[in-house]
């Protein structure tokens, strides 16, 4: 791809004649595979312009950064018309064929993915080049990093094939990981806390990776530091051993710190004794590194949400003898108020979806917990891949609040699938659902914030068809509103029943509370019921259902901190067959302990007369007391479950993230039971057991193992509830 240097110094004698002549022709020579089409538009010159000089330059450079051409000449011809450009130009080969040799870990099939080329493409050199790194990096994360990965190419008539020669070297494994100075913590210890892993087949691999081995060195600095190690220097050595590598983590622990006076300083606005604390430190204790800059992050919270957007809080050490007195300097800055509203990014939801989960307005005093609030509602829609919210100042004391989204591809979804629970047993799904719907907008109906959905449900003991549709800001105000049109079949072991109704919601959102009502008129009948001296038959249902919901949970799908409390009464008596009042209440608490979040749920519920049974309160499993049968809990009669007018149930969970807000390991203990009037309260039943749950649209996943502490004889104390569903 070299220019002929004769060519180019006649070009530039003879620019100064050229360069007042205008192009009358510009020929292409040489493309075999590239048209012409093609080329003119990689390039700006054109027939019946001035000649430029550097214009030409530039258009041979663009071609040439294209990777099609291999050699590019070109010739200026003077004409009575004006001036001819010739271009003249050689491509680059055709890939026939890619071979691969020596691959054994991966199969052809899969490397030619990776490689980023196809056959009867262009051979493009640097695309290839990056193509084999991609593989050697495949190599490298199965444990193969001197890998040798080489190429040659073999060329005839305007085609080439490429012969990829591999050779994988065996993989390379972890015989032993060795720990020398290590005084204050055993080498068991230290082993938890690193990736890298010592061969033990059929289960740890044992790959070595250079990178983990270096996060490794870190993981085991910052553990050091966090219990007080200030100095710690930590190295490693690799060598080879008879069957694999050994792995050496030299440490000089150096000495022992303690944290001395701490200190605040600067412009502390409010009491020393508030804003201590937040200081995790405590006097006399080892001193921890991780501690101090949480401490840093509190200080720096603290402010954020009392308006101090801009506080700085700067650390300040000194060190005597074994210990470190702190100071913490603050100066928080002027307070910042809202100015304006700026949206970006959203190409679909229109800019009044976004604002109104903005819990700042312009005039505002902007705080972190505001921002951070505005962040989670924007979340919780679930319309957007990324989300970034922050002031961008004016001027003193004024801030444009930025929100920065990127949209997801799709938040209409055509879900096909399936799933598994205890009660439900395996089901089969198709929906057609939209989160982000406008009615208004056709053809397209989308970025309006509505929701609507069309589900069928078919198993082995349900059959449900479902319509909903919900506009959460009427009039573009807080007020939300929507139908539901349902045939729900239900097969229990006992009766199967069948409901056919509508409902109509309606209700008005504040700040934290919720007044909803919804009208329920449905018509259930009850069939195959095998339990004496109960009847089969049909009941219409006409009922008014008032709840009030006071809810200040940092998030609504992803609760960290915070309270949700719902109080509900179902009046049944407007018409129809039924006369009852069902009153529930229910309440979830959430509280962070550093890594961990504890949640507790409160249920209860009462219904204030004799009811059919598909209207009574029922326990047992996921959502009541787990560690006993679905629905098993409550009175009896000849050996039947029939539910109960009174129901409690308390849940409490520990929830230690195993992936960010997607994946929780749980452990729990339940309490509670149903029971057929007020007067067995008392008779509560306890479960305990672990679990896991995976918070992820469209694939929800709780598997618990629970143990029933007050099992009845003769019943099995320990049982699995899962609850599983999926779309794809």
């Amino acid at each position: 791809m070299k220019i002929k240097k004769a060519l180019l110094v006649l070009f530039i004698l003879n620019f100064p004649l050229f360069s007042s002549l205008k192009i009358s022709k510009i020929n292409i020579i040489g493309n075999k595979n590239i048209s012409e089409e093609k080329i003119f538009l990689i390039m700006k010159m054109r027939k019946g312009s001035d000649f430029n000089e550097e214009m030409l330059k530039k258009d041979i450079e663009n071609l040439i950064k294209t990777g099609y051409f291999r050699k590019i000449d070109y010739s200026i011809e003077e004409t009575e018309e004006g001036l001819m450009v010739n271009i003249k130009l050689e491509e680059n080969p055709i890939i026939e064929k890619i071979n691969f040799e020596g691959n054994k870990v991966f199969k052809t099939k899969k490397l030619k993915n990776l490689i980023g080329i196809k056959e009867g493409e262009i051979l493009i050199k640097e695309k290839l080049e990056e193509g084999i790194e991609k593989i050697k990096n495949e190599y490298y994360k199965k444990g193969y990093p001197l890998c040798e990965i080489g190429y040659e190419i073999k060329e005839s008539e305007g085609k080439s094939v490429i012969f990829i020669k591999i050779n994988e070297k065996g993989k390379i494994f972890v015989e032993k990981i060795l720990f020398e100075g290590n005084e204050k913590f055993t080498s068991k210890r230290l082993k938890k806390l690193i990736k890298t892993k010592e061969r033990r087949m059929p289960f740890i691999k044992g790959t070595y990776k250079e990178e983990t081995l270096k996060a490794d060195v870190e993981k085991i600095k910052n553990f050091y530091t966090e219990n007080g190690f200030m100095e710690v220097k930590v190295d490693q050595v690799v060598e080879s051993g008879e069957k694999g590598l050994i792995v050496k983590f030299l440490i000089n622990e150096g000495k022992i710190y303690y944290t001395g006076d701490i200190k605040l300083e600067g412009n502390l606005i409010f009491d020393i004794e508030e804003v201590k604390k937040n200081i995790l430190l405590k006097e006399g204790e080892v001193f921890n590194s991780k501690k101090n800059e949480e401490s840093i992050r509190n200080l720096h919270q603290f402010y954020s949400d009392k308006g101090y957007i801009k506080c700085n809080v700067e650390y300040f050490p000194e060190v005597k003898e074994n210990k470190i007195n702190i100071t913490y300097f603050i100066e928080p800055e002027s307070k910042y108020y809202t100015e304006e509203i700026k949206i970006k990014g959203n190409r679909i939801t229109k800019d009044k979806v976004i604002r109104r989960e903005i819990k700042i307005e312009p005039g505002d005093e902007i705080t972190g917990e505001k921002i951070r609030k505005s962040f989670n509602n924007l979340r919780d829609t679930n319309y957007f891949e990324e989300i970034k919210i922050y002031p961008e100042t004016v001027e003193e004391g004024k801030a444009n609040i930025i929100v920065d989204v990127k949209e997801r591809e799709k938040t209409g979804f055509f879900l096909i699938g399936g799933g598994y629970s205890s009660i439900d047993k395996f089901i089969g799904m198709v929906s057609i659902q939209q989160l982000n719907f406008d009615i208004t907008n056709p053809p397209k109906f989308v970025g309006g914030g509505q929701q609507i959905a069309l589900t069928f449900e078919i198993g082995s003991t349900k059959r449900n068809y479902m319509f909903s549709f919900t506009e959460p800001y009427l009039f573009d105000r807080p007020v939300y509103f929507g139908p539901d049109i349902y045939r729900l079949t239900k097969i229990w072991d006992d009766w199967t029943e069948r409901a056919t109704g509508f409902d109509l919601r309606i209700g008005r959102r504040w700040e934290n509370f919720t007044l909803g009502f919804k009208f329920i008129s449905e018509n259930t009948e009850l069939t195959d019921i095998e339990i004496p001296f109960y009847e089969e038959g049909e009941w219409k249902k006409n009922s008014l259902v008032t709840s009030l919901t006071f809810s200040n949970l940092d998030s609504e799908r992803f609760p960290k901190k915070g309270d949700k409390l719902r109080f509900a009464i179902e009046y049944a008596g407007i018409g129809g067959d039924l006369n009852f009042m069902k009153t529930t209440i229910e309440n979830h608490y959430y509280y962070p302990f550093r890594n961990i979040i504890f949640h507790s749920k409160t249920l209860a519920g009462y219904i204030d007369r004799d009811v059919p049974l598909y209207e009574r309160f029922f326990g047992g499993g996921i959502g009541t007391v787990r560690g006993y049968i679905e629905r098993g809990l409550g009175p009896k009669e000849y050996g039947y479950n029939v539910g109960g007018n009174v129901i409690f149930a308390q849940n409490f969970e520990i929830l230690y993230p195993l992936y960010q807000d997607i994946f929780y390991g749980i452990l729990f203990f339940d309490i509670g039971n149903v029971f057929k009037d007020w007067s067995g309260i008392d008779e509560l039943k306890k479960g305990i057991g672990i679990g896991i749950k995976v918070n992820y649209p469209f694939f929800p996943i709780e598997i618990y193992y629970g143990y029933g502490l007050d099992a009845e004889p003769g019943e099995k104390k320990g049982r699995f509830h899962i609850g599983i569903s999926f779309g794809f």
